[in-house]
Formats: structure tokens, sequence, C-alpha cells
């Protein structure tokens, strides 16, 4: 039978085995080979399993979508970024092997027409338009990062809060690569001049729209643009001034303000409690200020500025205890010069701003050892005042009023050495304010890595009609890695009934005082 005849089949296999493993075999009773039990092991190794390795999966990363600084756009949404690089339209940092688009891979296309990451940012600026795909952990100033869906790593605490869908992977990619921790992610706002006297005064408190109305700016867009003769302009035919409309987006100035993790402003005004409405360059500030940029969430403000002495001393006196009730850090004035000359630090989950200013233009009462007043923009005082901010601070920020005389974009020579000066003792970056136009930036590499100067952010909260250039502005955004600066955008806005600033499309309407000031900057 089948059966039977396997049987002694398989006993002898079992034999086989058992010899082959070196025993000694000796016949039973039954004829059958039983092992000896003194068998002698067999001179061939036992061999051991090698274990099979497990696979290490490719680090992943963020990947940032960035353009050219200059570039208008300011996000991307995620089906065009799919359809770009499915097209093979985006400059691709080479080492990047894989991409995922809210986890589904993506072609990256041929791999030998990648490029450098350092040659990214010049290459961007070439072709105006172009889009590239950086590790954001190699993002820097030198180019500009668009928001995804909505999401940002390098956004406000509500943007970095939402998850960013682009990852990218590599095998054994640079340390660099992998630096970008959203923890460790600040972003800092600032504004320009705010002296909320005049027209600002006016709307709100005369005409009884409420200083809330002030910072409830949406956006708006312009339906033309007319001559305002009040003043003979650049050829004697007076300013070209934007007929501006609102949209909506109610709040949306308030928002860009209040979502920063630091917010500051250039205050050069003192707030008393006998304000008046004033129609000349005598200024004083209704109180109710101080709690309405409190509530827009400015932490600190610079005081040094050629107006803040327009109530004499108690004027000071009180526009600092207004700021401290409310909760606001101030510098660049003071009751005497140790005051005006300390810094305001601001501390984001353990890192410190400390903040500094001064005014070069001679306008205020100086401080002295005893007397209030503005700090003078002195070697002596930059030098002290930086020093103690260094001190007191991991990021150091000057704030002057500067680059005089008024209403012009680019820097002056003056400013320029005073920039160089400003660096040298101490300071990470500069945010000026004083000429009431939208004024050059330079970005530049320092010792303690990229450098930002602003020369003038134009007016924010001060009502000047008579021309574009005094109407628009920008609201500058700095993005921080740790101590480590790795982006600046620039937010235009119009100032609407001498009052209400609103923001303008950077492609469209805001490209006028971008293009402006990008003319005259130093850029990257």
């Amino acid at each position: 039978m089948t059966v039977s005849r396997r049987l002694p089949g398989l006993a002898l296999a079992a034999i086989l085995v058992v010899a082959g493993c070196g025993a000694t075999v000796t016949p039973g009773p039954d004829g059958q080979g039983t092992p000896d039990a003194t068998a002698t092991p067999s001179d061939r190794p036992t061999a051991t399993p090698t274990p099979t390795p497990t696979p290490r999966p490719e680090p992943s990363f963020p990947v940032a979508v960035v353009a050219a600084f200059t570039d208008p756009r300011t996000d991307i949404a995620t089906k065009e970024l799919s359809a770009a690089v499915k097209r093979g339209d985006l400059l691709v940092t080479c080492g990047l092997t894989r991409l995922e688009l809210d986890g589904t891979r993506l072609p990256l296309g041929d791999p030998e027409a990648c490029v450098a990451s350092k040659e990214l940012p010049a290459d961007l600026a070439v072709e105006p338009g172009t889009l590239g795909l950086l590790p954001a952990g190699l993002v820097t100033p030198a180019t500009k990062v668009l928001r995804l869906g909505g999401a940002d790593p390098f956004g406000s605490p509500s943007r970095r809060a939402k998850v960013y869908p682009l990852v990218g992977r590599a095998p054994d990619p640079p340390k660099a690569w992998l630096a970008h921790d959203v923890d460790e992610v600040r972003t800092l706002v600032s504004t320009g001049d705010t002296c909320p006297d005049r027209g600002v005064s006016y709307q709100a408190n005369v005409l009884g729209k409420g200083w809330d109305w002030v910072l409830d700016g949406g956006t708006a867009h312009y339906t033309g643009v007319h001559m305002d003769r009040r003043f003979s302009g650049p050829t004697g035919n007076g300013w070209p001034v934007p007929d501006a409309v609102r949209q909506g987006d109610r709040g949306a100035v308030r928002a860009l303000l209040a979502d920063a993790d630091v917010t500051v402003n250039d205050f050069e005004c003192p707030m008393v409690k006998r304000f008046t409405q004033n129609r000349g360059t005598i200024f004083s500030i209704d109180p109710r200020v101080a709690p309405l940029l409190a509530s827009a969430g400015v932490d600190a403000v610079t005081l040094g500025s050629n107006h803040v002495t327009d109530r004499g001393a108690d004027g000071v006196a009180q526009t600092l205890a207004y700021l401290e009730g409310s909760g606001i850090a101030h510098a660049g004035a003071g009751m005497d010069l140790d005051e005006a000359l300390a810094p305001a630090v601001v501390e984001v989950r353990g890192l410190r701003f400390a903040f500094v200013g001064w005014d070069s233009t001679g306008g205020s009462r100086w401080a002295g050892p005893s007397t209030a007043g503005a700090a003078a923009m002195t070697s002596a005082n930059v030098k002290a005042s930086l020093a103690a901010a260094r001190e007191a601070g991991d990021v150091v920020i000057a704030m002057p009023q500067w680059n005089w005389p008024e209403y012009h974009a680019g820097f002056t020579a003056t400013a320029l050495k005073q920039r160089a000066q400003i660096y040298a003792a101490g300071a990470d970056h500069i945010l000026g304010s004083g000429t009431h136009w939208a004024g050059a930036i330079s970005i530049t590499e320092g010792e303690r890595g990229p450098q930002l100067a602003v020369t003038s952010h134009g007016n924010f909260l001060f009502g000047q009609d008579w021309s574009r250039q005094t109407m628009e502005g920008v609201i500058v955004e700095m993005t921080f890695l740790g101590r480590r600066l790795v982006q600046v955008r620039l937010h235009p806005y119009v100032v609407m009934d001498q009052a209400q600033p609103n923001l303008i499309d950077p492609e469209t309407d805001g490209a006028y005082v971008l293009g402006e000031l990008f003319e005259v900057s130093e850029l990257p």
C-alpha cells in the first residue's frame, strides 16, 4: 500500500538525518539502528542563521515652496502645487529623492536637473515667477516661503498649528536639512509711524467711530488714481493719490498684529489726560490708544521720536504710565537718560527679544541725567543702550527714528554710516521709522547670521492723505528659527480716511509700494 511503502522510507530518512548529524549508529535487536550514547561530534561547523536587517526608513522633513524674495505671491494651493510638480515646473534641491503631498507621492522628474541649494535663490531671481522646493532647514531670507493650503511652517502661531502637507525624504540627508523645528519658530511683526492725532482722532472721537474701528481695517482695492494738488509734488503738478474702497475682511489688520509671537510699534507722540484734537504739528494722544494697542497684541513700542516731548516732561511721564498700565514695554524715551536707554524686553518661550530706540532728528528734547526726553542717537548712547540690550536679550533690535529728511525712500549716506555703527555696537536688526514713506530695506550677512535693516515702514496711524507715498506702507514680518532670522515678509496696506490701515493685494494694488521699496533696497 502506498502508506506502508512510505513508512520505511521515512524511517530511513530519519536515520540518514541522524547519521548526518555525526552520531554513531548501532543495530538494535529489531534490526533498526539506534544512536550510540558515545556519539562523536562532526567536524562540520553548525551554521548560525544570519538575521535579515530591518530596512531603515529615509528621514522625513518639511519641504518649503519658495519663490524669489520680491515675488508678490503669498500662498499656493495644494492642487496648484501638485500640478506644477507633475509638469516638472519647479526647481528641485539636489539630493531630494522623494516628495509626498498629503501622504501621496509626487514624481520629482529627472534627478540630473536638480539645483544646488546655495544656487536656488539666484536661479529663482533670474526667472521671475519660478518656484522651488527647498528643505525647510535650509530656508534663509534670500527666498520667500509661500503658505501651502493655509499652513506655514514659518508663519504665525495659528499658521504653524496647521498640519503642513509637503514632506520630503532623502537617504542620509545633511544635518542642516533636518534643522527646522516648529517649536523653535517665532514671528515678529512691526508697524510704522504712529501718532493717532489729527485724522485718526477725528474719525475715532469727533465722528464717533471709536478707537476699535481704527484697527479693524480689512482689505481694500483701488478703483483709480487721481492727482492731489495741495502740494506741488515731484513735477510741480501735485501727487498721485489712490482711490481706495473697502473690500471687507474686517479685522484683518488687527489679526495680523495679534497673531504674531511679538508685535512692536513706532509710537511717536505723547498720551495725556487733557489731549486735544489738533490740526497742526504739536500733538497729543487720547490715552485710550494704549489699551487699543494692547488689545491688538502690541508688546513693545519705541518712543525715540521727534514728537514725544510735544507736551513736555509731564507728557512723557503720562505716556510711560499709560503704556505700563496696559502692559506695553517701552524704550527710546524716559524721565532721565538711563530710562531712555534701557531696553524693552519681550520673552517668548524662553527667547528674549530686546529693543532699543533713539531719535536722530532733534525734534524732541533729549533726555539727560535728570531730565525727561528722547534718547539722542549719539555714538555713546547707541553703544550704551545696545550693550545693555545684549546683556538682557538673545535677539537685539534697534528702532531708530532716522534717515531724514522726510519723504524719500532710499538710504541716505548718513543712515548707511549709522547702520554700520549700530551693527558694530551689537544690534542684530534695525526697524527704523520717521520719513512717512515706506523705504529701503537691506538684508546682509552679519556675524550672527542674516541682518535686516528697514529705513521706514511708512505711516501706520498717522493721517497724511495727500500722496500715495504717505498713504501706503508695509507691515514688516520677521521669522526666527531660534535666534536666527530665516524669513522677511512685507504686507502692504493703505491708510483710509486718514485713520484706518487696510491691507492691499501685493500682486495688484500693493505692487506699487513694494516696487518703489525694492528699487532702492539691498537684497540678497
